[in-house]
């Protein structure tokens, strides 16, 4: 799912190292790493293991769905944003933004999926909340 809306974030500084996480945002693909040594996945786009320092590290494609670990709103009310740790299905926590949804629709555990927002030349992952048994 591509955002149509007018936001656009800052673009982050893209490199060698996690040019396959954009090339895959670009898709409308979510990943994150998995390291073939210790079994753990991580966030943010790297070529090495944050848990064991290992750089035998895949690419996996995650679901894209998870729930909110923990949230804050900021900005006034005309550019009001709101900052999260989501955490995936997977087990991956990661920093991102949640869009298009009340601040009062929001709840640690509210469940979301991911959705890109563009950020100068590439897409980056933002969230939605996910609206699975609510018939839409």
């Amino acid at each position: 799912m591509f955002l149509s809306d007018d936001r656009e974030w800052p673009a982050p500084a893209t490199n060698p190292e996690n040019e396959a996480f954009f090339v895959a945002a670009a898709q409308g693909r979510l990943l994150y790493g998995r390291c073939r040594v210790c079994g753990r996945a991580h966030y943010y786009p790297r070529h090495s293991c944050p848990h064991c320092f290992s750089t035998e590290v895949d690419w996996a494609e995650a679901s894209g769905r998870g729930h909110i670990y923990t949230y804050t709103v900021t900005g006034a009310a005309s550019d009001r944003q709101v900052l999260a740790f989501v955490e995936l299905e997977e087990g991956v926590r990661m920093l991102s933004n949640i869009v298009d949804a009340a601040p009062g629709r929001l709840a640690v555990g509210t469940p979301v999926r991911v959705a890109f927002g563009r950020a100068g030349s590439v897409r980056v992952p933002v969230f939605v909340l996910d609206r699975v048994g609510e018939g839409t």
